[in-house]
């Protein structure tokens, strides 16, 4: 095995660990970020009265379910995720939710779909999570009909931005400094362009969050991939960086809330 390989087994290994652990409180404790989005990006990719739509890192489900929603009883919705936690969360969304949607555990480098079965392919903020970028991409394009048509979304700010350079200036986080992935339009339209996709479409939407309290805030971020930073300060380290985070939060201040804007790149492209 090679050196390549073996880094990509690893992050898979750490990936998928992460978001098992966080799956409980994934989305849960803040307005609801995600679940905005995944609605946002079934309306930019066209989803349609029973076509077969496949949601790729679904998460607990902020696309799949309104894309479950949007096919009817007369489509298909399957979502995937290589965290087996995200996968009953999702599970469990959808039956609360009275939506038929299947949820199965799948790495998105190797889907075990023929070839052309979905009329949709999506994935909401997962791109940057996959190893081998070209790789799940080309699946895909495998498994998208001719004609088919693929949303992704990609972070250009998100709101824990205050967050991470609270904990970079502390250095309690210092590897958060590095620039996010596939947060340019114009690099999210060659990754897709490389991939063989056409008539790219690559657009920011942008929404405004509210928050009850830096402690609502922090307990959000608790629940996204930010947790692997956060569950790793002692008591004597959370105290000064929610005090540095209730410094850095002034300016968003408006009465009794926190208000934060986040921008996602919407990104349609045809098979």
């Amino acid at each position: 095995m090679s050196d390549d390989t073996g880094a990509r087994i690893d992050r898979k290994a750490q990936t998928r660990a992460t978001f098992d652990r966080i799956a409980p409180d994934y989305d849960a404790a803040g307005p609801g970020c995600f679940a905005h989005f995944g609605r946002r990006l079934i309306d930019e990719t066209g989803i349609e009265l029973g076509q077969r739509v496949l949601d790729i890192a679904t998460g607990r489900g902020a696309v799949l379910l309104p894309a479950a929603e949007r096919v009817g009883a007369t489509g298909t919705a399957i979502g995937i995720d290589l965290s087996e936690g995200m996968v009953r969360a999702a599970q469990g969304e959808a039956a609360s939710h009275g939506l038929r949607a299947e949820v199965r555990v799948m790495d998105a480098e190797h889907l075990a779909f023929p070839d052309a079965s979905f009329d949709r392919v999506l994935c909401g903020f997962g791109l940057m999570f996959f190893p081998d970028l070209p790789q799940a991409l080309a699946e895909c394009r495998r498994v998208l009909r001719p004609g088919g048509r693929l949303g992704v979304s990609t972070w250009r700010v998100t709101q824990a931005n205050d967050l991470e350079t609270v904990l970079a200036r502390l250095g309690f986080a210092a590897p958060l400094n590095v620039p996010l992935p596939l947060r340019d339009p114009a690099e999210v339209n060659d990754v897709l362009v490389a991939a063989g996709f056409a008539g790219v479409r690559v657009r920011e939407d942008v929404a405004t969050f509210r928050y009850a309290s830096v402690a609502q805030y922090w307990q959000n971020a608790r629940g996204t991939g930010m947790r692997r930073w956060l569950d790793v300060l002692d008591t004597t380290q959370t105290a000064h960086a929610m005090t540095a985070l209730e410094e850095q939060m002034q300016p968003h201040q408006r009465g009794n809330a926190i208000l934060l804007d986040a921008t996602a790149l919407l990104a349609v492209a045809d098979r």
